[in-house]
């Protein structure tokens, strides 16, 4: 298109200041017609891609292995009834790992001096709303007995996924019925540990969040 014609018609359309009248169909969530793809097996491939870890199996066993790999030490947890294993948290302290506080005061110096205390924490243990095949990312939505720092402060972030809840992307998840989260105030998306670069274009992991991300297949 000419460019002269095609600012004419911003401008005209500018002046003209109404939105044109759409359709009253709501569409829905608008998902690509893909081949089907084993969900689980692209999910683990992609999230190791990103430097995170994938455990099957027994997931009471998978903790066994996060602990052995990195010490036992205290911990933050999702409430128990907020997680997909019900004896996780009982099983972590079985191999030593103390099980930190996470509701925080709201007087300045109790609340200090528990916010200085996360620098102690070791891991966190969180369950996940969904994952996403293409790629590797869980989903954390917050709230009463699934504490955020659970998922911020650790130095390794230990998810509990259900495998049927493996998604091929967001748009597969947001599409499904029961999927709901205009209620939540705070639903994060997490691709791999944390990362950021410096100037100096150097990759580092853990600076702004866990450097160690596992992922526990149910």
């Amino acid at each position: 298109m000419d460019r002269d014609a095609f600012l004419a018609g911003v401008r005209t359309a500018v002046a003209r200041n109404r939105v044109p009248n759409a359709s009253a169909i709501d569409p829905g969530p608008l998902v690509p017609d893909l081949p089907p793809v084993d969900l689980v097996a692209m999910f683990s491939e992609i999230l190791e891609r990103v430097d995170g870890h994938v455990h099957t199996g027994d997931a009471l066993q998978a903790l066994d292995e996060v602990v052995a790999l990195y010490g036992a030490g205290p911990f933050l947890s999702w409430d128990t009834d907020r997680l997909p294993v019900s004896g996780a948290v009982a099983h972590l302290e079985e191999l030593g790992c103390g099980r930190a506080e996470a509701e925080v005061s709201n007087q300045p110096d109790a609340r200090k001096a528990h916010q200085v205390g996360y620098g102690d924490v070791h891991i966190g243990l969180t369950g996940a709303e969904a994952g996403f095949a293409e790629t590797g990312s869980i989903v954390l939505r917050s709230g009463l007995g699934r504490p955020r720092m659970a998922s911020l402060v650790p130095l390794i972030h230990v998810a509990l996924l259900p495998a049927a809840l493996i998604f091929r992307s967001p748009m597969h998840w947001l599409a499904e019925p029961e999927t709901d989260i205009a209620s939540d105030s705070n639903v994060v998306y997490i691709t791999g540990p944390s990362r950021t670069a410096d100037i100096e274009q150097q990759l580092n992991l853990g600076v702004h969040g866990p450097k160690e991300l596992h992922v526990i297949l149910i």
